[in-house]
């Protein structure tokens, strides 16, 4: 049955512990590969003694998981069980609205990062699978439409390049009021200072100014698309690590 719940957890992209007992003091029948699975809604896969399940339950609770690592817990009677503590983290997402020249090199670098990238755009000759081969999935469909059949919540990033200013308007108003971690828009500064006027007449979410990030990216002084591509994914990895984007050389108390 863990096996089960745990295919259930990796199809559906979401974080569980996994537990499994590698040593124990305990007597016949031996615990040794039994395994825990505790997934991110609290459900809890596999069983032990009572007592060593609320003891697994309470490392699981109250500890920052950051690497994988071995526990030991007891039961009622002394008995020792050491236990491997691994986690299945959800991936990481990005959205990327536009299937033009800049998408190229960005889905290719944010898959290199980890991230499930999904392309959208409503021309067949630029949304399809040979022009991204690293995307998890391309999706050839009006903007505004797709967005109703997308999951896009805090560990999603929604990057809006697409071939126009009124297709990037269409995007931003359907995903304005999502929980999506990183938003951002490419244009100059004028035309998004444009955007947000309109948008903002039309009823958007009081902080949408604040959130989108926009002109898209860190600045490098790019110019190419890969160079922008690399900018904008830069941009992606300091909100989702909570970076500052400052050289590392100009911290010199490293030294």
């Amino acid at each position: 049955m863990s096996f089960h719940e745990l295919q259930a957890a990796m199809d559906n992209g979401n974080a569980a512990d996994i537990l499994t007992v590698i040593d124990s003091t305990s007597g016949s029948p031996s615990p040794i590969g039994q395994m825990i699975i505790i997934q991110a809604d609290g459900t809890v896969s596999g069983q032990l003694e009572t007592l060593v399940m609320e003891n697994i339950l309470h490392i699981v609770q109250t500890t920052v998981w950051t690497k994988p690592v071995t526990i030991s817990v007891e039961d009622g009677l002394g008995n020792t069980y050491r236990l491997f503590w691994d986690r299945m983290v959800k991936k990481f997402s990005a959205i990327v609205f536009g299937g033009g020249h800049i998408s190229q090199p960005l889905v290719q670098i944010l898959s290199l990062m980890g991230f499930e990238v999904t392309v959208i755009d409503d021309r067949p000759e630029f949304a399809n699978t040979a022009r991204f081969p690293g995307a998890y999935r391309v999706i050839c469909q009006k903007f505004q439409l797709v967005v109703k059949e997308l999951t896009v919540d805090n560990e999603t990033a929604v990057i809006i390049v697409t071939r126009g200013h009124r297709y990037d308007m269409d995007c931003l108003r359907a995903v304005m009021g999502s929980d999506a971690r990183y938003l951002g828009m490419i244009g100059s500064r004028k035309r998004i200072r444009e955007i947000i006027t309109l948008i903002k007449e039309e009823g958007a979410p009081a902080d949408l100014e604040t959130r989108l990030r926009a002109p898209i990216g860190l600045d490098l002084k790019a110019e190419t698309p890969a160079e922008i591509a690399l900018s904008i994914a830069a941009e992606v990895v300091s909100v989702f690590r909570n970076g500052s984007g400052r050289p590392l050389s100009e911290y010199k108390e490293a030294f």
